[in-house]
């Protein structure tokens, strides 16, 4: 029997014929376009978790609350130390998320209507992803507090117009909702995740999932045994609040389902997961909740405005953090750079992609369409740049400054001090005020107390 002899040129040929097939394979698996999920917490302090936001400062975690589902996330992730909400109260934010605008811009400044255009003449964040891919689908499950219905917004599956108030209303089968079955909806809204996930991956098709958790805006509702656990430790010296300490326990739960989920299908190597808050957490019974930040929930001081905010996904070296200041309204400009297209952003939008610190261990320039940070409603107005922080009081001309790496709880107003600076972020601030056309102060403004 003869021997069959290859060439040699056509046998190493051959070979590279199959290394270029396979490395074809893997760039196609590669190329396909990613799973993305933004869990969006509702009123979660900054120092809410027992994740240090800087890691060099142990208050800046939680003394007494325990989220072992926010470290698991961050400890294969990233951890931004400077995140930021786009407005201190629930529903600008997350109008701003969707569409990628700064509240002021979009003329939602208030949880109320009353400066609320109709129809928006802006694209959202699945109707941005379905542009690059129309294979993507998405659902929206939890807290929407948006005027429009979700699949106007191009939502494939959602749980309606929902609020605050969902969370005491009947369920969809008219039965009564008890909050020890499932506190906050954090049981069922998660079901309807998990479901979204799984259906999601059976037919291969990928998906933005956005999951909006009533948690944890006051009222407190957690499960019973939870409520027990931690009514039985040692408060914290500045967490002490047992019954909160069991909601955030029950969110971080729910939290951990998503991840779970995600593990068992195979499917977190090609799956990004933001984890952040609308707004900072709620000081006006608490002042000392967010310590060492000052205010809180409604106010444009940094417990008002910074948040918690991990991401975790392919190409994020795990375990890193991030000084680069990012904030909401850049989410929509980041998941379209991260399906491929970046060039098919809406005109208008005023957020960045954070991609480049996502892939770059954390170091990196997000490019704005203006640089910093801006804050606008009709009481006062904010710009953060460069370290710094401008805030001026409409009605009373009232200016601070403050350097927020060595001041991070804004107690050295250095507007005096310092009056070339304030005024350069004034005129900044003012610049974009006038560019966009921003409301100027109106009634709304007296019925918005400026708490300290």
């Amino acid at each position: 029997m003869l021997g069959i002899i290859m060439n040699p040129g056509l046998q190493a040929a051959r070979h590279l014929l199959a290394s270029a097939l396979l490395l074809g394979l893997v760039s196609a698996a590669l190329a396909k376009p990613p799973n993305i999920i933004l869990i969006l917490t509702d009123d979660q302090g900054w120092n809410n978790t027992e994740v240090p936001m800087i890691p060099s400062r142990a208050d800046t975690r939680s003394d007494y609350y325990l989220t072992p589902n926010f470290k698991r996330l961050a400890d294969s992730g990233m951890t931004f130390s400077q995140a930021y909400a786009p407005h201190p109260v629930c529903s600008p934010s997350r109008h701003s998320i969707q569409f990628g605008m700064t509240p002021a811009k979009l003329k939602k400044t208030s949880n109320r209507a009353v400066n609320y255009p109709e129809p928006f003449p802006v694209r959202s964040i699945p109707q941005v992803l379905k542009s690059i891919d129309p294979a993507y689908r998405a659902a929206h499950f939890g807290k929407w507090h948006m005027h429009r219905h979700p699949a106007e917004l191009g939502y494939d599956a959602s749980d309606g117009r929902t609020g605050n108030h969902t969370a005491r209303q009947l369920t969809t089968d008219q039965t009564k909702h008890f909050p020890h079955d499932d506190p906050k909806r954090s049981v069922s809204l998660t079901d309807n995740a998990v479901q979204f996930i799984r259906h999601q991956a059976h037919a291969g098709a990928p998906f933005y999932l956005q999951v909006s958790h009533y948690a944890i805006h006051l009222s407190a509702e957690a499960k019973p045994a939870t409520l027990a656990k931690h009514k039985a430790r040692t408060p914290g010296k500045v967490h002490s609040a047992y019954w909160y300490a069991a909601m955030i326990d029950d969110l971080d739960y729910a939290v951990g389902r998503i991840l779970d989920v995600l593990d068992e299908l195979k499917l977190a190597d090609n799956t990004y997961v933001f984890l952040t808050s609308d707004n900072g957490g709620t000081a006006r019974q608490y002042p000392h909740f967010n310590k060492p930040l000052r205010a809180g929930k409604g106010t444009y001081y940094e417990g008002g405005l910074r948040v918690p905010f991990i991401a975790a996904g392919p190409g994020i070296k795990a375990g890193t953090y991030s000084a680069v200041p990012v904030v909401g309204y850049d989410f929509l400009a980041t998941f379209a750079d991260l399906a491929g297209s970046p060039e098919k952003l809406p005109d208008g939008i005023e957020g960045g992609t954070i991609k480049p610190v996502l892939l770059g261990n954390g170091e990196g320039v997000v490019r704005r369409p203006r640089a910093g940070l801006h804050f606008y409603r009709p009481l006062d107005s904010v710009l953060i740049r460069d370290g710094h922080k401008f805030r001026r009081t409409h009605r009373t001309g009232e200016i601070e400054l403050y350097d927020l790496s060595r001041d991070l709880s804004e107690t050295a107003n250095l507007a005096t001090a310092a009056p070339r600076l304030a005024k350069r972020m004034q005129g900044a601030l003012e610049e974009w005020i006038k560019e966009i056309d921003a409301t100027t102060p109106s009634p709304l403004d007296r019925r918005v107390r400026r708490r300290p």
